[in-house]
């Protein structure tokens, strides 16, 4: 209704000019930054003949600024008609159409921009298609309640509660003798109001003194946690004096005063503040000595960027811009830290219903996670700005939506779940020493399959993921030299802020064995294992055998391509003692089997036995007529030897046995001979004389039936006959 009384004035005052006068005011208003008024004469002269494509583009853009978005978008789509929009008007018609909820249209202007213009905004709708339904999914779970005891027809907006205060920024009409109004949208300036909290509404909300009111802008507030550093963002205007940058523009800047002896200091500039930028909208971790706050400064990504600064040896260290994780080519807005952490903030640069959207972004090891947006009804097609979060399902935010008293009004949520994730620190730990872990991956994955986040362990071995409350996932954690880990979240885990422990188990080289009986195949148990490097016969291992019949080892300086030479011996009580050498080349981690390099089956010491058969022993040859021991035969004897000194309690029949073929007499004699020679070496080779000896048997014995004696004719092939002509080591006697 203002708008259009003053209108009214305007009409016949400005029909007394030329357009060419007129247009002069409108511009100068324009550059002044007197929107409210530029509007209302660009739209004039946009009545008049031949309207100027710069009539309709300021009168979109003016419209714009002071919130008729009706008309923005009126005035846009007329310029849009005629082609001949810059990419800035481009966008600006794109926001437009956002707050009106016309987002088909919107996507297709975002098309017609410069491709190398607002390029991570075009990137970020390109990859949600479907965030119009995305965030307004879970819409049912949350209420929306107007604080209509502080709401006015003007602007009420960023709550910030202490205890039970609550401080908020207001341009309703005060009470002072000067009521000086904002070219702007010609809105009074913004005072610092304070009410108390009762419930979800805020009482006897009054105007802030106390050193705050300036004849400018004041407000937002922040007070620190201890309540002794009050930050406040206000129009550059210190000591009575505004001062203009070269652009004669009036920006904002961050002051801030401390409590000495229960009263306010006098303010102070923040360091980083400057005549040429603005700075505002500071908060503050909980120790004071991070904060984050919003500049245009040089080196911002978009309009305004959200920064960060830390107080370090009594000084704030240079600005940092939170990177395009955070920020955006749009505006970024208002930032509040929750659980001194989670950081809340506004933008309309990124993927939202339009207008200020409000976002929350979790805290990683190195940067922030990707923000999320809080979805419907906390956000809408409008400006919704300036949340203050109660707990984890309610507090206040600012919005300029329908149905409100004024242009910006403060409303109280509450909802049934989380607003936002839950925050899990994962800690990857080596399993064996306890120890942190860096540069393990971790991946966060969904119920789906599908990995929702990755990160690299620092150097505590710590990474830290946003989660959905309500929803399952697990966690993969991988690294070169390790076996893969995955562990998934419990409930606990993920409906409360948390820590888990990931233990990741070295990718180790080892030896593996079972050692069974040779009749029955039964694991032995109590098997005396010793293991002797070949190379260097001081370093000798020693297992024994469990129930399940094996022994396991881990070579802490072993790797894939080196190789063992080993000595393995295998004894017990009852059975008969095995050694044998293995030779191993290493080709992948984890247990070498040995079992499978080496005959690790027991035979139970008994008569009997031919230990000739337990050792694989191979034919002993000698020449024809012949009972010399020939070099190769002694190799195979010298196995039985140390069986012989390995199994002390031994007798040994050395057996020899021929084919049919030839004289029995003959045969007889020669066997003899044979056995008595090879008993004889092994006598040689340092075994007592009692504890074998060689019998000749020729072919009195034989395994088949290719006898040939007298008239018996054989047909039996070269391969039966040699079946027959064999050494035979039985036991004879034990000795103990």
């Amino acid at each position: 209704m203002k708008n259009k009384l003053k209108l009214l004035l305007f009409v016949p005052l400005l029909s007394l000019y030329s357009q060419g006068l007129r247009e002069r005011i409108a511009d100068k208003k324009f550059n002044k930054l007197e929107f409210a008024d530029a509007a209302l004469i660009y739209e004039e002269l946009i009545k008049g003949k031949n309207p100027k494509m710069k009539f309709y583009l300021r009168a979109g853009e003016s419209f714009m600024n002071i919130g008729n978005y009706k008309k923005a978008e009126l005035y846009y789509s007329k310029a849009y008609e005629n082609q001949g929009m810059t990419d800035k008007d481009l966008y600006n018609y794109f926001q437009a159409l956002r707050y009106n909820g016309k987002y088909d249209k919107a996507h297709e202007v975002l098309g017609k921009i410069n491709i190398n213009e607002y390029k991570n905004i075009r990137e970020a709708y390109k990859k949600q298609l479907d965030y119009q339904a995305k965030l307004k999914k879970d819409s049912s779970f949350k209420k929306i309640i107007p604080v209509n005891e502080v709401n006015t027809e003007e602007s009420e907006f960023s709550p910030y509660v202490v205890g039970n205060e609550v401080y908020f920024a207001s341009s309703r009409r005060n009470t002072g003798l000067t009521k000086r109004r904002y070219g702007w949208d010609n809105s009074y300036f913004l005072d610092v109001y304070r009410g108390f909290l009762e419930g979800n509404q805020i009482k006897n909300a009054s105007r802030v003194g106390e050193g705050i009111k300036t004849p400018y802008h004041e407000g937002p507030v922040f007070i620190t946690k201890d309540n002794k550093t009050m930050f406040i963002t206000r129009n550059n205007y210190y000591k009575k004096k505004l001062k203009k940058g070269s652009d004669n523009e009036v920006n904002l800047k961050i002051f801030y005063r401390t409590l000495e002896n229960d009263k306010w200091s006098d303010w102070k500039e923040f360091p980083y503040n400057s005549d040429d930028y603005s700075c505002g909208h500071p908060t503050l971790t909980d120790d004071g000595k991070t904060m984050y706050f919003v500049s245009d400064m040089p080196g911002s990504i978009g309009q305004t960027d959200i920064w960060k600064t830390n107080f370090e040896n009594g000084n704030w260290t240079k600005p940092e811009n939170l990177g395009q994780a955070i920020n955006s080519e749009g505006r970024e807005l208002f930032p509040m830290l929750f659980e001194n952490e989670v950081l809340f903030f506004a933008s309309d640069g990124k993927v939202g219903l339009g207008g200020l959207d409000i976002f929350y972004a979790v805290p990683g090891t190195d940067a922030f996670f990707e923000p999320q947006n809080l979805g419907y009804p906390i956000n809408t097609s409008y400006d919704d700005f300036g949340l203050f979060a109660k707990d984890m399902k309610s507090g206040f935010l600012s919005s300029n939506r329908p149905g409100g008293k004024g242009k910006d009004d403060i409303y109280y949520f509450v909802s049934e779940k989380p607003i936002i994730n839950i925050g899990i620190n994962i800690i990857v730990r080596d399993k064996k020493s306890k120890e942190a872990l860096p540069g393990a991956d971790v991946s966060l994955v969904d119920e789906s399959g599908k990995v929702v986040e990755k990160a690299k362990t620092g150097q505590y071995g710590e990474v830290k993921f946003s989660l959905v409350p309500g929803k399952k996932y697990k966690v993969i954690s991988t690294k070169q030299t390790y076996k893969d880990a995955e562990e998934a979240l419990t409930d606990a885990e993920t409906t409360g802020n948390s820590k888990k422990e990931i233990f990741m188990e070295k990718k180790q080289i080892g030896l593996l064995c079972i050692v069974a009986d040779a009749d029955d195949l039964k694991p032995i148990e109590g098997v005396s294992v010793t293991i002797t490097d070949a190379f260097n016969k001081n370093n000798v291992l020693k297992f024994v055998t469990n129930k399940d019949g094996d022994f396991r080892h881990i070579y802490e300086d072993k790797k894939v391509g080196d190789e063992l030479s080993l000595i393995v011996k295998l004894e017990k009580e009852g059975y008969i003692t095995k050694v044998q050498p293995v030779d191993i080349t290493i080709v992948k981690e984890g247990f070498i089997l040995l079992h499978e390099y080496m005959n690790t089956k027991m035979y139970k010491a008994k008569v009997g036995t031919d230990i000739g058969k337990i050792i694989d022993l191979k034919p002993i040859y000698f020449d024809l007529g012949k009972w010399n021991i020939r070099p190769d035969a002694a190799v195979e004897l010298d196995k039985i030897v140390q069986v012989m000194k390995d199994n002390p309690y031994m007798v040994i029949e050395l057996g020899s046995h021929t084919d049919c073929r030839g004289s029995a007499a003959s045969n007889l004699s020669l066997s003899d001979k044979r056995a008595k020679s090879s008993a004889a070496y092994i006598v040689s080779r340092g075994i007592d004389k009692t504890r074998i000896y060689g019998k000749g048997y020729g072919e009195s014995k034989l395994v088949n039936s290719c006898a040939c004696e007298g008239a018996q004719k054989s047909t039996c092939s070269e391969e039966e006959h040699a079946q027959n002509r064999r050494t035979e080591f039985r036991i004879v006697k034990l000795t103990k």
